[in-house]
Order: C-alpha cells, then sequence, then structure tokens
C-alpha cells in the first residue's frame, strides 16, 4: 500500500531563497552597509551563493537572474523546431528511436 504524502517535499534544497531578499544582500554588502555574515542571517540566504554574487561584476538583478545547471546544447528556436517535427512524425505513427532523434539533433 502506498504512503499518502501530506506535503510534497521538495526533490532538491537548490535556489530556495527569494529573489529579493538576494538583490537586498547583494547591495548591502557591495555598498559595505553590513558584511557577508551579517548578511546571511539577516536575509537568510546562502553564504556561498550570496560571496559569488558579490564579486560579480554585474548588477545585482542580472546576478540573480541566472539560472542553475547545464547550459542548453541546442538554441531554443532550433529545439523547438526538432520538436515541432518530432510530435508531427509521431501524429503520422512514424516510429522514430532515440538514435534517430539524436542524429536530428547532431545534423
Amino acid at each position: 500500500m502506498p504512503r499518502a504524502q501530506l506535503s510534497p517535499k521538495p526533490k532538491t534544497k537548490r535556489k530556495q531563497w527569494t529573489r529579493n531578499n538576494m538583490i537586498e544582500a547583494v547591495k548591502s554588502v557591495r555598498e559595505k552597509k553590513m558584511g557577508l555574515k551579517k548578511a546571511v542571517k539577516l536575509y537568510n540566504v546562502p553564504k556561498t551563493t550570496l560571496q559569488r554574487f558579490v564579486h560579480s561584476d554585474q548588477p545585482p538583478e542580472e546576478v540573480v537572474n541566472t539560472n542553475i545547471g547545464r547550459k542548453p546544447v541546442l538554441p531554443p528556436q532550433l529545439e523547438e523546431n526538432l520538436v515541432s517535427y518530432l510530435l508531427t512524425m509521431e501524429s503520422k505513427f512514424y516510429g522514430l528511436t532515440r538514435q534517430d532523434v539524436r542524429k536530428m539533433a547532431y545534423q
């Protein structure tokens, strides 16, 4: 019998800070209003992430908007074209294997 979950737990602990708190923390540390440790406690953000954002040359709003994880290999437009082609092929009952999709993406 499966267990019922009361509340869904996040799978990772990555990027659980709020955007506004991180922007304020970066601004206050860069303007030397407070130190790194005090900003971490006050704004409830991770120390290493704040440290990396403070030492960046970009403005706080741009630094906070960075995506986590690997960079995509295909440009968004090419990926959309590939997806639409694959969906068209599937609607015509033409089976494409994983290997076929990989070859198309490589070409």
